[in-house]
C-alpha cells in the first residue's frame, strides 16, 4: 500500500476541511438564503420593495419540496425571504440557523406577498444562484456559482462591490483535481495511520448528524420513517443501521433548526457518510481512536468518490457517500482493505444510478435504501464474495470502478435531469 507523503496528507486535509463542514438546511435553498442575506447587508436596512430570484435547474429541482429550518413551509420564495430577513451573511451554510420563532410571521408574510419571485435561469452551471433584493433607493445582486457559498460577483447599482472570475462550467477545483488522481488505497493509508490530533476534528461529524438522529426518533418530521421503523431502533445491527440513518435524514428534510455535518455539499451525504459508521462504533464498542479514523475513512472515500460527479446531478449521492460508510464499516469490523474494496464494488453492481428527483422527505428513503444496500453489500464482502469484473460497471479494480460510475454520472444521467424537472414542474 503507497506511504503518505507530506503533500497527499495535506490535501486530504483540506479535502476534509473543505468538503465537510455544518450546514443547517438543504444546502441549495440556503444558498439562496446566503445570497439574499449578503445582498440585504448594502441596502441599509431600507423596506424591501422586490426580491428576484434565478437559479440553475438543480437548485430549483432540490427547492421545491424541502422545509426552510425553523419556518415549516418550503421553498425558494421562503428561503430568500428567511435570508433577507434573519440570514447572518457571514455564517456560510449556516446563514439561516437561528431564526427566532418572532420573525416567521413576517417572513411567511414577504414570501407570500408577491414580492418575491423565482424562476430557472438559463445557465449550464450544475449550481448557479442570483438574488436581486430592490429597495425603493437601491438594487444589490448577488451571484452564486460553482459551490454553494462561493459568491464570485455583488453588484450595487450597476457598480461591483466584489467582481472575482466566475467558474467555469463543470470546472474542477484544486481539491478534486486532486482527489481524482489519487486512490481508495492511498486514503485508507492516510485514514488508518495519520497523527489522531490532525484528524480529531472529524468527531464532530458523529457528534451532528447523530444529535439528528436522535432528533427523528424522537419527533414526527417528516413521512418517510414512520413510527413502525422507529420501533425498530432495538434490532440487529443492520437494522438500526438503516433506521438511524432514514431518521437523521427525516429531521433535516422536515425543516429541524440543527445543523449536519454535511459532505460535498449535501447533508444527506454527510448523514450517510456518518451514521452507519457510529452506530457500528456503538455496536462494537469501539475506542475514540478508531471511531474518529472509520469517520475520517468514509467521508474522504466519498469526498474521492465525488470528485467524479457533477456538483448536482439526477445522480443521487446518497449511494457513493453510503460506499464511504462501506469502507469505514469494514475497518472497524476487520480493518480490511480488500473487503473495503469489494464491498464498494459490489455496491457499484447494485444501487448505482438511483436517481435525484430533489430534496424532501423521500430524501429519508433514499439514504435508508442507500443504507441497507451498504449493509448488504458488506456483509457479502467479508464472506468473501463480490461482484466480477465481468458483470456491467464493476471493473477489476476498484478505483477503475467508481471513475466509471461518475462518467455515468456525468454523461449517461445528463439528459436525466431536465427530463425529472419539466415533470416535478408539471404536475
Amino acid at each position: 500500500m503507497p506511504a503518505i507523503d507530506e503533500t497527499n496528507e495535506k490535501m486530504f486535509l483540506k479535502a476534509l476541511k473543505k468538503g465537510v463542514v455544518p450546514a443547517t438546511g438543504c444546502t441549495e435553498p440556503v444558498a439562496v438564503a446566503l445570497a439574499a442575506a449578503k445582498a440585504m447587508v448594502y441596502l441599509d436596512h431600507e423596506p424591501i420593495k422586490q426580491i428576484m430570484v434565478k437559479v440553475s435547474p438543480n437548485v430549483m429541482k432540490n427547492a421545491l419540496a424541502v422545509m426552510v429550518p425553523g419556518v415549516g413551509e418550503p421553498g425558494l420564495l421562503i428561503a430568500a425571504a428567511a435570508g433577507a430577513l434573519t440570514g447572518d451573511s457571514s455564517a456560510g451554510l449556516s446563514v439561516i440557523a437561528t431564526i427566532p420563532r418572532q420573525k416567521v410571521p413576517a417572513i411567511k408574510e414577504l414570501a407570500h406577498s408577491g414580492k418575491i419571485r423565482a424562476q430557472v435561469a438559463s445557465v449550464a452551471d450544475d449550481l448557479y444562484v442570483e438574488v436581486m433584493v430592490q429597495t425603493r433607493v437601491d438594487k444589490v445582486t448577488v451571484r452564486i456559482a460553482g459551490g454553494h457559498t462561493n459568491i464570485y460577483e455583488i453588484e450595487k447599482n450597476q457598480d461591483f462591490i466584489l467582481k472575482k472570475t466566475r467558474p467555469a462550467t463543470h470546472q474542477v477545483s484544486e481539491i478534486n483535481h486532486f482527489l481524482q488522481q489519487t486512490s481508495l488505497a492511498t486514503i485508507w493509508k492516510f485514514a488508518t495511520t495519520v497523527d489522531l490530533a490532525k484528524i480529531m476534528f472529524m468527531e464532530q461529524a458523529g457528534r451532528l448528524n447523530m444529535a439528528l438522529a436522535q432528533a427523528g426518533l424522537q419527533h414526527d418530521y417528516g413521512i418517510a420513517v414512520g413510527n413502525h421503523l422507529k420501533t425498530a431502533t432495538t434490532g440487529d445491527l443492520e437494522q438500526k443501521i438503516v433506521v438511524y440513518s432514514a431518521a437523521a435524514s427525516d429531521a433535516r428534510m422536515g425543516g429541524i433548526q440543527l445543523p449536519a455535518m454535511s459532505n460535498s455539499g449535501s447533508g444527506n451525504q454527510g448523514i450517510t457518510a456518518t451514521v452507519p459508521v457510529c452506530v457500528t462504533a456503538k455496536e462494537l464498542e469501539v475506542d475514540q481512536e478508531h471511531l474518529v479514523r472509520a469517520l475520517t475513512l468514509s467521508h474522504l472515500t466519498a469526498l474521492y468518490i465525488h470528485s467524479f460527479l457533477p456538483v448536482l446531478s439526477a445522480f443521487c449521492a446518497t449511494a457513493s457517500a453510503a460506499m464511504g460508510a462501506a469502507a469505514g464499516t469494514v475497518y472497524l469490523r476487520t480493518g480490511n482493505y480488500q473487503a473495503a474494496a469489494a464491498a464498494i464494488k459490489n455496491m457499484c453492481g447494485d444501487v448505482v444510478g438511483m436517481v435525484c428527483d430533489g430534496a424532501g422527505c423521500s430524501c429519508a428513503m433514499k439514504v435508508a435504501n442507500s443504507a441497507a444496500t451498504m449493509c448488504r453489500a458488506v456483509k457479502l464482502a467479508l464472506a468473501g464474495v463480490v461482484i466480477p469484473a465481468t458483470n456491467g460497471l464493476v471493473a477489476e479494480d476498484v478505483d477503475q470502478t467508481l471513475r466509471g460510475i461518475g462518467q455515468l454520472a456525468t454523461i449517461g444521467m445528463k439528459e436525466t435531469d431536465p427530463a425529472i424537472l419539466k415533470v416535478m414542474l408539471n404536475k
